[in-house]
């Protein structure tokens, strides 16, 4: 009999799981994803992944939500810094880079492919929070008079045009000499310029 991994070490091993999933998902598909594939990229009996999960759907959207929660805790914390409201909201830019960079299997999962499993729980307080995220640094911006806007639409705008430099980055495919937050630089000053107060 197995012994009994502790809380820590139970996590760290959902962990691993999301990770191996969102990374065979993305690469091969969705039909690359199974226990049996899983187990034995893990280097684990055929039956561990079902300790911690009863299917390959409950994994996805495990992933998916994980990944939505340490995204919007990375832009929540980079919100939460010195300065006014443009270099906040550039903080925010470049954390919303740095996690796609390192979590690029997570990030294409969470954006990129169909979702299932929408009525979650779990699945729908992470989407929700990391829709409240997108639109906060805005709120910022409005609070102190740089923008005259709808945070929502203007945040959503942003988000956009930053998950298509991001995507283009992933892909290779910017021109040479830009990555993601240069491009993005050059496309959000138009937007700002068009919800700068009017005198």
């Amino acid at each position: 009999m197995p012994r009994a991994l502790s809380e820590q070490e139970t996590e760290a091993f959902r962990e691993r799981l999301c990770e191996a999933a969102a990374r065979l998902y993305v690469d091969e598909g969705p039909a690359a994803v199974t226990m049996r594939r899983l187990a034995a990229d893990l280097g684990v009996g055929t039956m561990t992944p079902y300790r911690y999960f009863d299917n390959k759907e409950e994994i996805i959207t495990a992933v998916r939500a994980r990944g939505l929660n340490r995204f919007s805790e990375a832009l929540e914390q980079a919100l939460d810094t010195p300065g006014d409201g443009r270099t906040r909201s550039r903080a925010v830019r470049d954390a919303y880079i740095a996690f796609a960079r390192a979590n690029i299997a997570t990030y294409r999962l969470m954006f990129e492919y169909p979702e299932t499993r929408r009525d979650d729980p779990a699945y729908q307080q992470a989407h929700e929070r990391m829709w409240r995220t997108i639109a906060a640094h805005v709120d910022v911006m409005i609070a102190e008079g740089t923008v005259e806007a709808d945070a929502a639409i203007l945040g959503h705008q942003i988000w956009a045009a930053l998950h298509g430099a991001v995507m283009l980055e992933i892909a290779g495919m910017l021109p040479a000499g830009y990555d993601a937050a240069s491009l993005h630089t050059r496309t959000v000053s138009a937007l700002f310029d068009t919800a700068r107060p009017k005198p």
